[in-house]
């Protein structure tokens, strides 16, 4: 199939009119939804390989709380952490500066709405990040120092709300705490993916694809389903570096191909997504995005701290 690549513009060249072009919009709820969307653009040929390659996930829209007000070990972005009895403030291990805390998600809040049934329906996930002027790109395996999954599955009783270490303000981020909620969703995967690399798309069908994907409310922030791709598809260079190969030039990529690497592609799930949001202060590079992969193994098994973090930026 051959790939069209859309660059995303930011802002229209200078001196140049704004035309308002309305588009058609779709909510992708269920697999009727889907097949609905193929007829309509007259993709129904290729309704079984898309169904195989669509995910099942949830996303996230957040609401501005005050701190004080959000329960304690609520699903939150942002604000500080509600962290177990004995469990610090998390910094690197090489430089010792304190990681910015990017979110917590209990998953008794996402059970109801994991269709999928591939997230644990109790404990929380903590996600911390290294937001300083060095942000990790998740291109070399010494980025693994830049950011923390830590699982907790104790009881919710021995949480306390952390105090935010005197030393993040200059090394990182305190970002503005809102409260997360959720709603089912499905996500057709992106051309540049590994699902939708293998999608047997005609070349007349290609932009009819993206006329989909155009018309889906695209989500800042998620879990599960497909990545919403800046730079391109991400599942290879997880595994790459996964095998401690360094993918910040060809050579990764070079040698991961020889050892038959991009085979194992497919057992990258996207764990996590989370937009840059200016409310909130968060800004990944220039207006990018954090994604957290994790494999089959490591997921079924609740061994977040496998999960490996990409950032993509415009």
């Amino acid at each position: 199939m051959a790939s069209k690549k859309r660059t995303p513009s930011k802002h229209p060249p200078q001196g140049s009119t704004i035309v308002q072009i309305q588009r058609e919009t779709f909510d992708m709820k269920t697999i009727k939804d889907v097949k609905n969307v193929l007829e309509s653009h007259g993709l129904s040929e290729y309704t079984m390989s898309i169904e195989a390659a669509v995910k099942d996930a949830i996303h996230i829209e957040l609401s501005a709380a005050h701190e004080e007000d959000i329960p304690l070990g609520a699903s939150k972005m942002g604000g500080l952490p509600d962290l177990p009895d004995g469990i610090e403030w998390f910094r690197q291990e090489r430089t010792n500066i304190p990681l910015s805390f990017v979110c917590q998600i209990n998953f008794a809040d996402t059970t109801p709405y994991d269709q999928a049934n591939k997230l644990p329906d109790h404990g929380i996930l903590y996600f911390f990040y290294d937001a300083s002027m060095d942000m990790p790109w998740g291109f070399d395996p010494n980025d693994a120092d830049g950011k923390v999954l830590y699982y907790y599955e104790g009881d919710l009783s021995n949480l306390k709300k952390a105090n935010a270490p005197d030393d993040l303000e200059e090394a990182g981020s305190l970002f503005a705490p809102s409260v997360m909620h959720f709603e089912c969703a499905i996500d057709f995967p992106d051309l540049e993916s590994s699902a939708g690399e293998k999608l047997p798309l005609k070349e007349d069908d290609v932009d009819k694809y993206f006329e989909i994907l155009d018309g889906i409310s695209e989500p800042d922030n998620k879990l599960l389903g497909h990545s919403n791709n800046i730079q391109g598809g991400m599942e290879l260079e997880c595994e790459l570096v996964s095998q401690k190969l360094y993918c910040g030039d060809p050579s990764g990529y070079i040698e991961g191909r020889a050892r038959g690497l991009d085979k194992n592609t497919n057992r990258w799930n996207l764990l996590l997504q989370v937009d840059s949001n200016e409310d909130l202060g968060m800004m990944w590079g220039d207006a990018g995005r954090l994604y957290v992969w994790i494999t089959d193994e490591d997921l079924e098994a609740k061994n977040f701290k496998a999960a490996w973090v990409i950032l993509q930026c415009y």
